[in-house]
């Protein structure tokens, strides 16, 4: 691991924080963000009518995401997100990003087959032909089958939830950015747990008005893992890993300033 990428541990508040650093960098540039979750959300839709199109979706998200969090970093430091960022991830760190994915679709198996070996050391395969039997199981043993569960998800969740910025930005390597983002969320799982809990928080009112908030929590969600990462790892104190193939410090034009500031005043 390179030394000098050291993590800071934050208070809890920070938590709410990235949630709101996040939304910063969105209404900067709302047009921006939301077309490229459109089409990175329509890009998912229609991989799921080929086959092993989810599959391979699963496996490419993080060079997606991850030319995203390029777009973000770009824009935190003074530039601007692009549309083509989508695709960055695929002439930035590839490889790596690819790596990242793979390795992600591995820990899901193993975390589903501990799932399912609890499930049979504690309750048994007898419940699912007897179903009745159910009732019979004591709350210990649901509560132990809970813990068997949870467990390896939670570890899972932390271990990949800012690893996708740290490959793509911080120039890690993909197994290095696992640990690094499992260290993170273990040093500040007070903030991590403020953090899950607004956007549990948030999830739920944007469902209400027939999902349509989606549209917007989304972005900003996605755009929270940036700023974590950039505020635990100091990623904007820093000069960037590898340059990137779009300009820092291209001047908008009146078009695209006019394009934001609508969807900015709507």
């Amino acid at each position: 691991m390179d030394q000098e990428l050291a993590v800071a541990v934050r208070p809890a508040a920070a938590g709410k924080q990235w949630i709101g650093s996040a939304w910063g960098l969105f209404a900067g540039q709302v047009g921006t963000w939301l077309v490229l979750v459109i089409i990175l959300f329509a890009v998912t839709v229609l991989a799921a009518f080929v086959p092993l199109g989810s599959l391979a979706m699963n496996v490419v998200s993080p060079v997606f995401i991850g030319g995203m969090m390029i777009g973000a970093h770009q824009q935190a430091r003074g530039g601007r997100a692009e549309i083509g960022h989508l695709l960055a991830g695929f002439s930035q760190r590839f490889v790596d990003l690819l790596l990242l994915g793979l390795i992600q679709i591995l820990a899901t198996l193993v975390v589903g087959l501990v799932g399912a070996i609890g499930a049979m050391l504690t309750i048994g395969l007898s419940v699912f032909e007897n179903p009745e039997a159910l009732g019979g199981i004591s709350v210990v043993t649901w509560l132990l089958l809970a813990l068997v569960m949870t467990v390896p998800l939670a570890a899972m969740i932390m271990a990949f939830w800012i690893a996708t910025p740290l490959v793509a930005v911080a120039g890690c390597k993909p197994w290095e950015a696992v640990e690094r983002s499992f260290d993170a969320a273990w040093r500040n799982w007070r903030a991590l747990l403020v953090y899950g809990l607004l956007a549990l928080l948030l999830g739920l009112i944007a469902v209400i008005p027939f999902g349509l908030g989606l549209i917007v929590l989304m972005p900003v969600l996605m755009l929270a893992g940036y700023t974590a990462c950039a505020d635990l790892f100091s990623l904007n104190s820093a000069p960037p890993s590898q340059p990137s193939t779009l300009e820092v410090n291209k001047v908008p034009t009146p078009d695209e300033d006019e394009a934001d500031d609508r969807f900015g005043a709507s």
